[in-house]
C-alpha cells in the first residue's frame, strides 16, 4: 500500500514551475492522471481540505491527508487502508504550481520517468 503512495506522490516532485501561494490550488476539483514508465495509469485527487485519494487500475483506492511542513514541502500520510504502524509520512520538498491542461514529467520513486497531467473536473 505504501508503494502506491510513494509512486503516486512522485507527481508532486520539483518541476520548475513558478511557486504560488498554494502550489496545489489548480489541483482542487480537478483530476491528476499519473502514468508510470510501464504505462500504468493512476488517478489522483488532491483536495483543498488537505486530503487526497488515488485510484489504481485494479480498483484499489488509497486515501490520506497532507500537511505543509513549510511553504514548499508537503508531507503525505496514508490513512485508508490503514498503513503499517511503522509507516512514516512522505515529505516532498520544492512543490510548485501547475495549470489545468498541463502535462509534465518527473522521476518516480524508482528513478524512472512518470508523466503527470491535470485535467479539468473529476
Amino acid at each position: 500500500m505504501t508503494r502506491i503512495l510513494l509512486a503516486g506522490a512522485a507527481f508532486l516532485a520539483l518541476t520548475g514551475a513558478a511557486f504560488a501561494a498554494d502550489p496545489y490550488q489548480s489541483m482542487y476539483g480537478n483530476t491528476l492522471t499519473i502514468t508510470g514508465s510501464d504505462g500504468t495509469k493512476v488517478t489522483t485527487y488532491v483536495n483543498q481540505d488537505m486530503t487526497w485519494e488515488q485510484h489504481s487500475p485494479n480498483g484499489m483506492v488509497v486515501k490520506g491527508t497532507y500537511v505543509w511542513k513549510d511553504a514548499s514541502t508537503a508531507c503525505f500520510t496514508q490513512t485508508d487502508p490503514a498503513p503499517q504502524a511503522s509507516a512514516q509520512p512522505l515529505c516532498l520538498p520544492n512543490q510548485t504550481a501547475h495549470n489545468v491542461g498541463e502535462t509534465w514529467t518527473v522521476n518516480g520513486m524508482d528513478g524512472k520517468p512518470v508523466s503527470v497531467a491535470i485535467t479539468a473536473g473529476r
